[in-house]
């Protein structure tokens, strides 16, 4: 039945927002038998049988697939594809919508459907689910903040994943009376987070928006200096295990840690 049917590809900005405005747009070709992908990036070049569609962020429409998975599929599901939504995968976007349609289409509503490893689409959700938890939980540790003047901590972050959302939550129970600002150098958004308040994503900001143009000091203040002498107090050289601490700590990280800094200096 499918293959008398055009391919549909949606083409969608890459946010959470973007996907799950797109799987919602996605079900109407699907269920008239179109395959469907979904790519936040252009096609590039022209492909046969198939038709690009490009599909605007509307907040609506994705809040309304998130209930929705939330009531029918449990929080298991509704956490594993917003977990892969924020992937640097390039097939993300099909795959939460594969994985999707496998358990609520046809009138199913199939809470297992991540044990269906068998199935491909489903497979690759989880590997996504599970990188993203992965950089997720890393993050909680390796977050690091520098006051910025007296009132305002600001933390420079390059992540793989799209995880800034997911990082607000934790870092609002830990630093709830601080006003801190979380950058992700690599796609120009920032969390932002007023003392007692909530947590806001602005996109597309630029090194020079940062509080104090979001430049570091060249000289670290005196509690890195103290952070930076208490870990090579605790160092027992006899016991340096150099692949061991790049097992727990990878090298992409340490770029941020004013502890792997030389001299205090960015």
């Amino acid at each position: 039945m499918q293959e008398d049917y055009e391919k549909a590809v949606l083409v969608c900005e890459d946010t959470m927002e973007g996907i799950f405005s797109a799987v919602y747009d996605g079900w109407h070709w699907s269920v008239k038998g179109c395959p469907v992908e979904i790519r936040t990036e252009e096609p590039r070049g022209p492909e046969l049988f198939c038709t690009v569609h490009h599909i605007p962020s509307d907040q609506e429409k994705s809040e309304k697939v998130l209930r929705s998975v939330r009531r029918k599929l449990g929080y298991a599901v509704y956490e594993a594809v917003c977990f892969a939504a924020v992937s640097a995968h390039p097939e993300k976007g099909t795959a939460v919508f594969r994985t999707l349609r496998s358990a609520l289409g046809y009138g199913q509503c199939r809470r297992d459907i991540l044990e269906d490893l068998a199935d491909p689409w489903v497979n690759l959700l989880m590997k996504l689910r599970t990188r993203v938890w992965r950089e997720l939980d890393h993050y909680y540790g390796f977050v690091r903040f520098r006051a910025v003047g007296r009132e305002i901590l600001l933390s420079r972050i390059t992540p793989e994943n799209d995880i800034l959302l997911l990082l607000a939550p934790h870092f609002e129970n830990r630093f709830p009376r601080e006003n801190w600002v979380i950058f992700d150098g690599r796609r120009k958004k920032a969390l932002f987070h007023p003392a007692k308040g909530k947590c806001t994503l602005r996109t597309g900001i630029s090194v020079e928006e940062l509080p104090a143009s979001g430049h570091y000091p060249e000289r670290a203040d005196e509690y890195e200096d103290l952070w930076r002498e208490f870990c090579k107090s605790i160092t027992i050289r006899e016991r340096s295990n150099p692949g061991l601490q790049q097992q727990m700590l990878p090298l992409r990280f340490r770029g941020d840690m004013p502890e792997f800094a030389e001299g205090g200096s960015r």
